[in-house]
């Protein structure tokens, strides 16, 4: 579970900026807390703030960062990145730190970048025991005179793990290499190394933690539609959801028909080896086939016809069914949202940003009062941006919950905890937040006179 993130010189953030899911010793909502050893730790959180307050940032600061660290700062776009309203910050790291519980062991992992140079300048993993010892797995860092050092301060259990760890190290060492110099350590060993106990199983496990994070912008589309249409438990999940949330659908169902290939390819090169390749491989196992952000999953019929599932929504008449194309644009992001309910049992971290995008503000509240009971027995965590202030009732969160991003006088961004306001459970937020007295509102310039310049 994530404990906490902070980063510095990303977009917004120029200051360091951190959110922290450690539950308080509020007494309310206690199913949503997950105990870890000797730290309660929140569920959820849920991200206010008015528009370019900078809410999306810290979702895509997220997904940066993580990009980096599973795939490299090659695979990044640096471009623009830094906190651009002072032309110095180009110059300065970008610094993203994540402090994790994995199990029962709490780690703290981070990086620092540098946009100029394009390389990553300082990388490390702290484990951190019950009592607050912490001890450095590995951590690397460039010294005033440019040269890259690698260490570990553990202890190994024995010499063959200690030798193979210094082998590790040395090419992230004075001779480092380029493209060593943009990738991780975490991701190197990780992928190198397939140890099941000590220190590398260890680092696997954090380099898995962030593999299992997904996150959701308001233009992400599930590509697994044809996947639901050919499968009966989501079908079944699907139907009950669609119902459940009333959008007038009675039953999602699937049908099995012959693939178009010289409709559905026509516009992709090489079109015509694309389709032979499918054919030939289309025998007794399905062929997984991605287009337009969607996944097809082909078999071959007992006619020898390239056939998919495509999915169909039953609103009351089984004669005239209904495709995905049809629906409303809120039902459209259901579709997106619903996965959720069957992913949390391998994901570690949801991220949504604009959750309430295109929903009802009763069904976006249903939809967390829905989350909050399926992961009663999970530890998996939801962290969503909205600008939902119906959804800012201690009734349905706790106040450790809730956090505000608001932008400051020199345009960068400021993360907050309503905690920090002390409030009373009974107390109506959302109309004192729509008051300005948490902030993180639009504020209007009233002295604009927008009916003189109508006129003229």
């Amino acid at each position: 579970m994530l404990v906490g993130f902070s980063v510095s010189n990303y977009k917004s953030f120029k200051q360091t900026q951190k959110i922290s899911f450690v539950a308080s010793k509020i007494i309310r909502h206690k199913n949503h807390v997950a105990v870890k050893k000797n730290k309660r730790i929140l569920k959820s959180g849920l991200i206010f703030g008015a528009n370019a307050g900078g809410k999306s940032n810290l979702v895509k600061a997220i997904r940066f960062s993580r990009e980096i660290i599973l795939n490299g700062l090659d695979k990044v776009n640096l471009s623009k990145s830094h906190f651009r309203i002072e032309d110095d910050m180009y110059r300065q790291p970008g610094i993203f730190e994540y402090r994790i519980m994995i199990e029962d062991m709490e780690y703290s992992y981070g990086l620092a970048i540098s946009y100029f140079s394009k390389i990553i300048l300082g990388e490390w993993l702290v484990r951190i025991d019950n009592s607050g010892k912490e001890v450095y797995l590995f951590n690397r860092e460039i010294d005033e005179n440019n040269i890259s050092h690698a260490e570990t301060e553990a202890e190994y259990s024995n010499t063959k793990e200690r030798n193979k760890m210094d082998f590790y190290l040395e090419g992230f060492s004075e001779n480092v290499s380029d493209t060593y110099k943009k990738k991780t350590i975490l991701s190197d060993i990780a992928l190198r190394d397939n140890e099941k106990k000590g220190i590398f199983a260890e680092i696997g496990k954090v380099y898995e933690w962030f593999e299992n994070i997904l996150i959701l912008f308001p233009n992400s589309k599930y590509s697994g539609l044809n996947e639901v249409a050919s499968d009966d438990y989501k079908k079944i999940l699907f139907s009950m959801l669609m119902n459940y949330f009333d959008t007038g659908i009675e039953a999602v169902e699937g049908e099995s028909q012959k693939m178009d290939f010289d409709k559905i390819l026509d516009s992709i090169p090489d079109f015509e080896k694309m389709k032979t390749e499918i054919s030939n491989a289309a025998g007794e196992r399905p062929v997984m086939f991605k287009l337009n952000q969607q996944i097809f999953e082909l078999r071959k019929d007992e006619n020898g016809n390239i056939v998919y599932h495509k999915l169909l929504l039953n609103h009351g008449n089984g004669n005239d069914m209904f495709e995905y194309i049809d629906e409303s644009d809120g039902t459209k992001r259901l579709f997106d949202l619903i996965p959720i309910f069957y992913a949390n049992r391998k994901m570690n971290m949801i991220l949504i940003d604009e959750i309430d995008r295109s929903l009802h503000t009763n069904l976006t509240r249903k939809f967390f009062e829905l989350f909050y009971r399926i992961v009663e027995n999970s530890d998996c965590q939801l962290i969503a941006t909205t600008h939902d202030s119906n959804l800012l009732d201690l009734d349905l969160l706790r106040q450790d919950e809730i956090w505000f991003v608001e932008r400051q006088d020199d345009h960068s961004s400021k993360v907050f905890s309503l905690n920090k306001f002390k409030e009373r459970f009974d107390k109506k937020i959302d109309k004192e937040y729509l008051l300005g007295r948490y902030g993180a509102i639009p504020i209007f310039d009233e002295s604009l006179e927008l009916e003189d310049i109508y006129e003229e």
